[in-house]
Parts: C-alpha cells; structure tokens; sequence
C-alpha cells in the first residue's frame, strides 16, 4: 500500500510543513515537458537495473504513471515520483522511439513537503542507497531543527535502525561520503561501509592512544578504504570479525595482542582481515566448545549413575583414569607448565 498522498507532515512544533495535494488530473506527457527534480533524495541510478526497466518500458510504455507538478511560469512539469521512469523514457526518445509518458498532476508543493513525501512512498518500495538518504535526512534535520530519532521516523517514515546508521553516515566527512555517491558501481564505496567501520574506529582510539593521534581518525579511515579497493578487506561485514577479536580479548595480555595486531593491520597494506583476525576468534570459539564438551561430558557421567555401578567397573575407572590423564595434561598446557611430550 502506497502512502496516503494527503498525510499530514508535522514539524517539532506541531505545524504543518506542507501536503502532497493530488488534482485527479492524468496527462500524457512528452519527454521534454518533464524536469527531474533537484531535491530527489535517491542520487544514485545504477545501470542495469534501468536497463531493465528499460527494456520493460520498451515493450509495455509505463504502465505506472508518475507523479509531477506544474513549475511556476513554465509549461514543464517537475517529478515528485518517478525519476526512473523519465530517465529511461528519455533514452527510449533519444533512439528514436515516439513515447509518451502517463503522469499524475499533483498541487506544487514545498521542498520540505516534497522530499518527506519521497521518503514515505520509498519506504513501502525500493529503499533507497543509504547515502543519498543520509544527505536527504540531514537537510530535514536541518530544516525541522530536530534530531530526535523517533519524530524523524514518525516524519520520514524510515525505520529507527536506518535513522540511526543514516547518522553513523553523516559523522564522516564530506570527502568520505562522496566515495559512496560514484556514479561508477565498481568504484563506489558502499554506504555501509561507514556503518561498519564506525565502531572499529572507536576501539581503534581506545585500544591504541598512543598511535592514534598520529594518523588521525581520517588517516586511518583513508587507509581502511585502501585496503578495501585493494580486496584486502573482502566485504563490509569483515570489520565485524575485528569487533569479535577485541571482544574475545578479556585479559589484560590477549587486548595487547589485538592491539598489536590492529596496529599492524592497518599500518601494513598487504595483511587482509581474516589473516590477522581470525586467529583470536578460533581461539575464543575453541575454548567455547572446550568448555561445552566438560559440560556435557559431567553431565552424561550424571545421567548414567555410575556411583554404585558393578558390571564393567574395571573398564570405566580405566578410561576414567585415562580421561583424567588427558586432562591433566591439558591443564597443564594451559597453566603454561607444558610437559615435554606432545599431546596426541
């Protein structure tokens, strides 16, 4: 269900910042009667999902209409729903294909009333990259003079969690989250790139307060990126396995190691995520399943009342004695008085 298109939008201090007003006019528009909107929040149109869409148009025409409204002084009608749509309309025209484009005309509305509407339709749609939102969401920050999560979501129509990440976003700077509006796919830095990195910078400054000041926060997301476009870091979830390894590090000498291995990480630009982290996460995930199998083994012992067993009484204190064995030893590997043998 798309929103009601006559909903009111309210500003922190109640008042109305304006409604999407539908006439009940359809038209048939020509390509060059249609401007794109400059407020359209969804910056990034990547080609082959137009180039299907395309192929669809090509076929069928545009069985959706969109939405426009009539430009003050003009005869042209700018788009308040429908971007791609236009876009390949005006490519189909551009190779020479007579097209008209059905549109539903709409009272003009305020740039706030606009770009609130745009974000309430894509949210029962296609959601948008989270940058071009992010961008969007600052200017309704800035324009409602609010910041506050919950009354943006009631405006936007964004869940909390994109709020939120749409804010981790806004903290980097300009020149990072221009790396996440490329126009080029294989070049661009996806937006969750940023969401993901944030917390690892913050455990970066505590971890190391000697070396961070020296790069800087910026200097050390400048090198991340590197190792990113260098296939070193192999997916945005990757940082995750570097939150896992600092989080496994509970003693004073494992948060050492994984800030020497941090350190390294992002200093050295050939050493790949995996190769440098996961090792603390195996360690923690053994010592997990260690822990498991006593649990499991003591309570099977339990289960099986041995205590007063008769038959075979012989053969269970012999594997018994040999499971104590084992063990012993393994305490001891770990308590660091390791015996000369190997462990089998």
């Amino acid at each position: 269900m798309a929103p009601q298109s006559r909903a009111k939008q309210r500003t922190t201090n109640g008042q109305l910042v304006g409604t999407i007003v539908p006439k009940g006019v359809l038209v048939q528009l020509t390509v060059d009667q249609v401007k794109p909107s400059p407020s359209n929040p969804r910056r990034l149109f990547d080609p082959e999902p137009l180039r299907e869409l395309k192929e669809s148009i090509k076929l069928h025409g545009v069985l959706v209409p969109i939405l426009v409204y009539k430009l003050p002084g003009q005869e042209k009608y700018a788009i308040v729903d429908g971007e791609r749509r236009y876009r390949c309309c005006a490519e189909l025209a551009n190779e020479g294909m007579k097209i008209r484009i059905p549109a539903n005309i709409v009272d003009t509305p305020n740039k706030m009333a606009a770009l609130i509407y745009m974000f309430n339709i894509h949210a029962f749609r296609e959601q948008w990259e989270l940058m071009p939102t992010a961008l969007s969401l600052q200017q309704v920050m800035k324009d409602l003079n609010t910041e506050d999560t919950n009354e943006l979501h009631e405006i936007t129509g964004l869940s909390v969690p994109q709020i939120e990440r749409c804010k981790t976003i806004l903290g980097f700077p300009k020149e990072f989250q221009e790396l996440s509006l490329e126009e080029d796919t294989t070049k661009r830095i996806p937006s969750n790139f940023w969401v993901e990195l944030f917390p690892v910078l913050e455990e970066t400054k505590q971890l190391l307060p000697d070396f961070y000041p020296q790069p800087g926060r910026n200097g050390i997301t400048a090198a991340l990126v590197d190792k990113y476009r260098a296939k070193k870091i192999k997916s945005v979830i990757h940082f995750r396995r570097i939150m896992e390894a600092i989080d496994t590090a509970t003693s004073a000498p494992e948060r050492n190691r994984v800030a020497k291995s941090l350190r390294q990480f992002i200093v050295t630009p050939e050493l790949e995520t995996r190769q440098v982290f996961d090792p603390f996460i195996q360690d923690s995930r053994r010592a997990q399943r260690v822990v498991m199998a006593c649990e499991r083994f003591i309570e099977d012992l339990q289960r099986s009342k041995i205590n007063f067993a008769i038959d075979g009484k012989d053969e269970m204190i012999a594997k018994l004695l040999q499971v104590i064995d084992y063990a012993q030893k393994v305490v001891d590997r770990l308590r660091g008085n390791e015996p000369p043998e190997e462990l089998d």
